[in-house]
């Protein structure tokens, strides 16, 4: 059976009418939060200040950095600068590690929520126009400690306007800069939406949950969650994770109460679904089970990461023609998706079909978005292949 599906780092929310979502969540709190089935924690839960918080240090290296920039435009520059060159060491996209800014800047990568938040603060210091922008990616799952962790993609944008220079004077500048640091897997094609500042709150305290749940931290777990609903009670992925936390206590009643909130708050979303149906199939009841299956099933076949995904799932677990046929399913619906035919690639040589395998990490590397990315298909199978010499 398809393990359930915690949300990590994933998209905001659609939500319904104002009317309808303050009915919903106005004693949603109160009947599905239920601190007696945990135990209290010693660590203490960042505050929204100390999320966005930059060194005293830092601070002074941006207004020296600035103190000469009379325009967004030149702000933006400097910024971009600090960011990618600073002292020879550029942050580096690492999506596995949900930090605040302040820890970001010493650790020198994070995912790309904890490195947007970074981003935001530096241009807040810098007086510089920014939004969070949430990419709407199709579902895309993620494998850490044995647990699938559907993902999703936030980045900053860098929006141009009035500003006083040094002088006194008024400038316009028009611009739109992006800041992005997963390239290797571009996806600005897809469509984005803004997000206030709450959302992106809510979202590092649901991440904070989730690597605590993958890690079986359950009562950290829910203290993340906790804070995550109290700043942001409309998002449906906080919800789910909750009902998943609820589902792993055998709390059957209030897992299904919070998948169904998390549905009815985002109803174009398959995961809480998906969830909710493994949960009625405990709970003994196909009939319910089956249905939204269906529904779910018959939208993720479309989806090109779904059947990645499913090949993942079955190679992990050694099924490696089972796996080959998803991701030739995933090329199917995208002939270019370079991770598919690693992924063939991969299933290949696990079966000593070397020369199918090179055959496949060669369009992969044909079909990959940067030379970065090229570079790493043609590492990994250097070691794949390695090893399996070596066996």
């Amino acid at each position: 059976m398809t393990n359930m599906r915690f949300i990590l780092n994933i998209c905001v929310v659609v939500l319904l009418t104002a009317c309808q979502q303050n009915n919903m969540l106005a004693t949603a709190p109160q009947t599905l939060l239920h601190d007696h089935l945990f135990n209290p924690i010693a660590e203490a839960i960042e505050t929204p200040e100390q999320i966005f918080a930059l060194p005293e240090q830092t601070k002074a290296d941006v207004r020296l950095l600035t103190r000469s920039a009379d325009s967004p435009r030149v702000k933006t520059d400097l910024l971009l600068n600090y960011l990618f060159e600073k002292k020879g060491s550029s942050l580096l996209y690492q999506n596995d590690a949900t930090l605040t800014a302040a820890q970001t800047l010493t650790a020198r990568q994070a995912n790309c929520l904890s490195l947007t938040i970074l981003s935001y603060s530096l241009a807040q210091e810098m007086d510089l126009n920014a939004e969070f922008r949430d990419i709407k990616i199709p579902e895309y799952w993620t494998q850490n400690n044995g647990q699938s962790l559907l993902n999703g993609h936030v980045n900053l944008s860098i929006v141009g306007g009035k500003s006083i220079g040094k002088n006194g004077g008024i400038h316009y500048s028009v611009f739109n800069y992006v800041v992005d640091f997963d390239m290797q897997n571009n996806k600005n094609h897809f469509p984005s939406v803004v997000l206030k500042q709450m959302q992106i709150i809510g979202m590092f305290y649901n991440n904070k949950a989730a690597e605590a749940m993958v890690y079986d931290k359950d009562d950290l777990a829910y203290a993340y969650l906790k804070a995550a609903i109290s700043v942001d009670p409309g998002s449906a992925e906080s919800w789910n994770n909750l009902a998943v936390l609820y589902r792993q206590k055998r709390q059957y009643a209030l897992a299904e109460k919070a998948y169904l909130l998390a549905t009815q708050l985002a109803p174009e979303q398959l995961n809480s679904k998906a969830n909710l149906a493994l949960l009625y199939e405990v709970m003994g009841e196909p009939e319910k089970a089956a249905q939204l299956t269906q529904i779910v099933n018959a939208k993720r076949l479309q989806n090109p990461f779904y059947h990645i995904m499913l090949g993942n799932e079955s190679l992990a677990l050694g099924m490696t023609q089972q796996a080959i046929e998803h991701y030739k399913r995933s090329l199917a619906l995208n002939n270019k998706s370079s991770e598919a035919m690693f992924g063939l690639a991969k299933a290949h040589l696990s079966i000593g079909q070397t020369d199918k395998a090179e055959q496949y990490l060669k369009s992969a590397e044909k079909s990959a978005s940067n030379r970065d990315e090229r570079t790493r298909y043609q590492h990994k199978l250097k070691l794949l292949t390695t090893a399996a010499v070596k066996h």
